[in-house]
């Protein structure tokens, strides 16, 4: 045997080791499919599955209890999505609803601030028309207070006038009475001096004696003392009113009583304001 032969003999013993080997290999990966499809649940070992038969069946099981569970949902969905209509289409209408009630209190509130507005503009024009009527209040109330003023002063001076012309009455009454007493005296004096063979009418009438006395009131014009025809005081006689050592003024006497006199103020001889307190006197004259 050559070396060509010899080369080809330990070849093919190296193709049958490999061919054993190979063959081997495939007997003891073989696997019996039917067993591995068709072995049931109770038949596996520990951690070995079932057979593709029955977990094609657990799978179409499942299938079958999800399906049922797809179409519940499903129901579910639609039930769900025919509330939602209902829902929505509640919404929509209470929306339309407030659109209504929203333009409705919209154009109530333009209503209102119109109304507002206006007010606003009649308060306005109400209060420059207070603030017009307060200014004429003020004037009106300075014209009252004025005229009040003036009315006053003339009531004052009307009191003045009535305390005087009560005086003045008063004073005229005591010279219409002494008036009377000196008539009905000089009546007598002339009888008497008749009757004595005296004439009155020669009698001096330039002597007046000297008295003092006090003012007791005081008119327009005039003054009435406390001297009077018991002191010897007669009309026309002469008096001079001071105070303290102040000349004041000259007064004529106009009418006398008994215990009283009125006697006019000369005004050409007033050194001031005659009171009442003021004294009085006159001076005997040759």
């Amino acid at each position: 045997m050559n070396i060509i032969g010899k080369i080809f003999l330990f070849a093919v013993f190296i193709m049958s080791l490999v061919l054993m080997t190979f063959a081997g290999a495939i007997y003891f990966s073989h696997v019996n499919w039917k067993d591995e499809v068709e072995r049931k649940p109770e038949a596996c070992l520990p951690g070995q599955l079932p057979g593709y038969k029955h977990q094609l069946e657990q799978a179409e099981a499942e299938r079958t209890k999800l399906d049922a569970q797809i179409n519940r949902l499903q129901q579910q969905v639609a039930e769900s999505e025919q509330a939602r209509d209902q829902v929505m289409a509640k919404l929509q209408s209470a929306i339309v609803q407030k659109d209504k009630e929203l333009s409705a209190l919209k154009e109530e509130r333009e209503k209102r601030e119109e109304d507002q507005r206006q007010k606003v503009a009649l308060l306005e024009q109400t209060t420059k028309d207070l603030e017009e009527a307060r200014g004429q209040v003020d004037e009106l109330t300075k014209k009252i207070a004025a005229q009040q003023a003036k009315v006053d002063s003339q009531v004052d001076r009307s009191a003045e006038l009535s305390a005087q012309l009560a005086e003045s009455k008063s004073f005229l009454a005591i010279a219409e009475e002494r008036k009377a007493q000196l008539e009905k005296q000089l009546v007598n004096a002339r009888l008497l001096l008749k009757q004595s063979g005296l004439d009155i009418d020669s009698l001096p009438k330039d002597r007046v004696p000297e008295l003092e006395g006090q003012v007791i009131a005081v008119a327009s014009g005039s003054i009435e003392v406390s001297l009077g025809s018991d002191d010897g005081l007669q009309a026309e006689h002469v008096l001079e009113v001071y105070r303290g050592g102040e000349y004041v003024g000259r007064a004529v006497v106009t009418s006398v009583s008994s215990d009283r006199a009125v006697a006019r103020l000369v005004k050409s001889y007033a050194r001031g304001v005659v009171q009442r307190g003021d004294r009085v006197t006159t001076r005997l004259k040759a």
